[in-house]
């Protein structure tokens, strides 16, 4: 496994705006070789353009210098990297190794120390048990003697028993008829209280409905007789208005037959009045065709009784 490590690059100045260095007088330039080139050799003579090429060509093997200088560093703090990684792997086996053989020491302890534990118990259990024996032994003598003793007792107790079984069976069976006798009478008076309250509620439904009834009939009656009311009131006021419509026709009557006097009267004042005008007219020598038209005319505009 590799591991690499990064490093920063050294900052190189910029090549293009190099400064042209101060010559003493007296100095010459020198060519690659470090041959001394005189100032006025035209055709040897170094150039701005060609210091500046050779200053380029410089820069660029610095740079691949410098490449090479930084990946041999990265190389080598890789290695060193994966050098102390493999140190650290091998103190941490180293350590593990050491706690898994102090476990192992401390279990191989702890099972020696259960292993003589186990045997001090497995020796006491067995005096344990040899005691156990031994008292069980004499257990079994006195308890076949006690089983004997209660066996006599358990077959006695059983013949008590027996007749206390029996008794209390007897009981039983007398309780039993003495609940159902119970249970009979306590059905039959439920049976009784449910009739009764099923009568009873009929009977109340009857009773309702026969009040229902009553109250129809009694609304039915009220009606009637309201309606008998407004009948008598309606025939009082209709015999009342008959009346007065009896009296109203007589009074017309009375009222008809005074005009009809007045108009009687009227016509004959006015007859006996046509005649002294008729009398008047021949005493002052009027012709008899000129009285006929006063007596027409005049009894044209006498008026005419009312139908």
């Amino acid at each position: 496994q590799v591991f690499w490590l990064s490093v920063a690059p050294a900052q190189l100045p910029p090549c293009a705006a190099l400064p042209e260095p101060d010559r003493p007088e007296g100095s010459h330039l020198v060519n690659t070789m470090g041959e001394p080139v005189p100032a006025g050799h035209d055709g040897g003579a170094i150039t701005g353009s060609q210091m500046q090429a050779g200053g380029q060509a410089n820069l660029t093997s610095a740079k691949e210098a410098r490449k090479r200088a930084e990946l041999d560093a990265q190389l080598l703090a890789n290695r060193i990297a994966l050098l102390k990684q493999e140190e650290e792997k091998a103190w941490k086996k180293i350590e593990e190794t050491r706690k898994r053989a102090s476990e192992i020491m401390e279990l191989r302890k702890s099972n020696e120390h259960k292993f003589a534990a186990k045997e001090n118990f497995y020796k006491a259990k067995w005096e344990s048990i040899r005691q156990a024996q031994a008292q069980n032994s004499m257990s079994r003598d006195k308890a076949r003697a006690l089983r004997d003793q209660t066996k006599q007792g358990l077959m006695e107790q059983k013949h008590v028993n027996a007749r206390c079984t029996k008794e209390q069976s007897q009981n039983l069976l007398l309780q039993k008829k003495d609940r159902e006798a119970q249970d009979r009478q306590s059905n039959s008076e439920r049976s009784a209280y449910l009739k009764a309250r099923k009568e009873d509620a009929k009977r109340r439904l009857e009773e309702d409905r026969l009040a229902q009834l009553e109250k129809f009939r009694e609304d039915y009656e009220a009606r009637t007789a309201q309606e008998e009311l407004l009948r008598a009131r309606t025939d009082a006021l209709v015999a009342k208005m008959e009346k007065e419509e009896m009296e109203l026709i007589q009074r017309l009557q009375n009222t008809q037959n005074v005009q009809a006097g007045a108009y009687q009267e009227l016509e004959a004042a006015m007859g006996h009045t046509s005649q002294q005008i008729s009398s008047s007219t021949r005493n002052f020598g009027g012709s008899a065709g000129a009285g006929s038209r006063s007596g027409g005319s005049a009894g044209g505009d006498r008026p005419q009784p009312a139908a």
